[in-house]
């Protein structure tokens, strides 16, 4: 098989400056300024791979010419309420489904559209668009009665939440993992402070997850997650669990290097090239896919 080449974030980097600029209408002088410390953090690098791990120094670094360290936070609040608007639609079709788990697995995967970070690009009508044809979409990489399994025997679950408004899907597959293993406890991971559209604590009350699973932020505000940096109580709620379940790109393009674990499945949509040749699926596909030791 032939080795893939490893992923580079170089542009998504800048992407998401020019994005946020955008986003916040600042001027081309602030723009420029922001590049300035794009730069910067990139050369950092030297020629090493680029992971989203140092977004969060980037945009840490940017938020005084932006004004805020948390450009998103009110379209966050907007995208959770969107979700909960279909919550209950998502429901009924899950409670009717022949395999309820499998597509509570494909609501939470395709949720992951919703990305401020990513190099696609998407409108309100496309999420609600695809969460109608979720029931006739099917995983591009099936590694779900494998995770079935291990959810059934498990006392308990790390699920690394990625982004806002997918954490309702989040929240209702969660609801799934408890019929199915009613006495697992179930660890909902956000991040540890504001980046981007990732979630947060604050997502997670406004959602409810935490109602239904123990919130625990990572400690870290980066776009991925990142166990070495991570707090003691995350680290152990990673390594003690019998199964988790890793949300978004970001998570993949750094747990899937190797965190010494075959019972990580990763659940994303393919939003981007390298993302889809690396896991081994069509862009813009849903995939449920288990780690590779």
């Amino acid at each position: 098989m032939q080795e893939r080449q490893p992923m580079d974030c170089r542009g998504c980097y800048e992407r998401q400056v020019r994005r946020i600029a955008e986003f916040c209408e600042l001027d081309a002088s602030a723009l420029d300024a922001m590049l300035v410390v794009k730069d910067e953090v990139l050369a950092g690098y030297g020629d090493e791979r680029v992971k989203p791990d140092r977004m969060g120094e980037l945009l840490a670094r940017v938020a005084p010419i932006i004004g805020t360290d948390d450009p998103y936070e009110q379209v966050k609040a907007e995208y959770n309420q969107l979700l909960l608007d279909r919550e209950q639609e998502c429901l009924e079709r899950i409670a009717a489904a022949e395999d309820p788990f499998q597509l509570a697995l494909r609501y939470a995967a395709a949720g992951n559209l919703i990305d401020f970070g990513a190099k696609h690009s998407f409108t309100r009508d496309d999420v609600t668009d695809l969460l109608a044809r979720v029931p006739e979409i099917t995983f591009s990489i099936d590694d779900s009665p494998a995770l079935l399994d291990l959810v059934r025997e498990a006392h308990s679950v790390m699920y690394l939440g990625d982004n806002c408004g997918e954490i309702v899907l989040d929240k209702i597959l969660v609801e799934q993992i408890h019929r199915e293993a009613p006495e697992a406890e179930v660890v909902y991971g956000v991040r540890g402070g504001p980046i981007i559209n990732d979630v947060t604590v604050a997502d997670a009350e406004q959602v409810g997850m935490d109602r239904v699973a123990r919130v625990v932020p990572s400690g870290l505000a980066v776009p991925t997650t990142v166990l070495e940096g991570s707090t003691d109580e995350f680290r152990r709620a990673f390594f003690d669990a019998d199964v988790v379940i890793s949300k978004g790109m970001g998570n993949f393009e750094t747990l899937g290097d190797g965190c010494g674990r075959d019972d990580v499945f990763f659940l994303l949509m393919t939003k981007c090239e390298m993302v889809a040749e690396a896991v081994g699926a069509p862009l813009l596909s849903l995939v449920c896919k288990r780690n590779e030791r």
